[in-house]
């Protein structure tokens, strides 16, 4: 059974950054930019954890899986700095 998991700041997911952290951690290929930006969708199972574009529901010009890394895409969006950032 897949379930997808969305990044917190992403359209109102509710995922915690732990979470997202823990998933991206079980990726046999780092993600490149998908793990900094807003669009990142992750799929798990049991065994698995798969990369998705939000971006793409919109937008068909955007792979719904990319293959990774990814290193260049026009529809990067950098996650905002968290609240309680210190700077």
């Amino acid at each position: 059974m897949r379930s997808e998991v969305m990044v917190p700041e992403a359209e109102g997911g509710k995922e915690p950054a732990a979470e997202r952290r823990r998933l991206l951690a079980r990726l046999a290929v780092q993600p490149g930019l998908c793990a900094g930006c807003v669009h990142l969708r992750l799929v798990a199972s049991p065994r698995s954890v798969f990369v998705r574009c939000g971006l793409a529901d919109s937008d068909p010009a955007f792979p719904r899986y990319p293959a990774l890394p990814v290193l260049r895409c026009a529809g990067f969006r950098p996650l905002p700095a968290p609240a309680d950032a210190d700077f």
